[in-house]
């Protein structure tokens, strides 16, 4: 837990450096996330166990910081591993979905 939390302080502290960029995010999860992941609203989903990003977005409210500290939390079957602003970046994407 105090591992997770670390975490999230770096994430904040980083998030704070500049400004998320959807559009990158959106680069990052087609090229990483979209094997598992329906990235985009009419995509079909690769794998039937990951949920749509949609659904990710409406779990934590589509709340940028909430996104960002579930994707860089730990996933049991994520591929890759997002650096702060990274995940940064897709968490403002999946915001974007809300919208």
């Amino acid at each position: 837990m105090l591992g997770i939390m670390i975490v999230f302080a770096a994430v904040m502290v980083a998030s704070t450096a500049r400004a998320a960029d959807a559009a990158h995010g959106r680069r990052l999860a087609e090229s990483h996330c979209a094997v598992c992941h329906k990235i985009a609203p009419g995509q079909h989903a690769e794998l039937a166990d990951s949920p749509p990003f949609e659904v990710i977005g409406r779990k934590y409210g589509f709340q940028e910081d909430a996104l960002t500290y579930a994707i860089v939390g730990p996933h049991p079957k994520m591929n890759f591993s997002p650096q702060p602003g990274e995940a940064r970046d897709i968490a403002a994407y999946i915001s974007t979905l809300g919208r």
